[in-house]
């Protein structure tokens, strides 16, 4: 099977579910609402990381860049 390179143009596709279960997590372990999780998530440096193909981190599990969080 050949896989597609992953690139800038491209890795927004493999995000959506880390970001889902993220902002799950975030809204249940801070008493958020769903909504307030999913911005304070695209407006922290971890996401800015994620979105960065460079980065790789969007080869890590949701749970890992989810511990990020508590580092910022």
């Amino acid at each position: 099977m050949i896989r597609p390179q992953v690139t800038q143009q491209n890795v927004h596709l493999f995000i959506p579910s880390k970001v889902s279960k993220i902002c799950s997590e975030l809204a249940r372990t801070e008493n958020l609402s769903l909504n307030e999780s999913i911005l304070k998530f695209y407006n922290s440096p971890v996401y800015e990381t994620l979105s960065r193909e460079s980065s790789k981190l969007w080869q890590e599990g949701w749970v890992y860049v989810y511990q990020m969080m508590g580092n910022h």
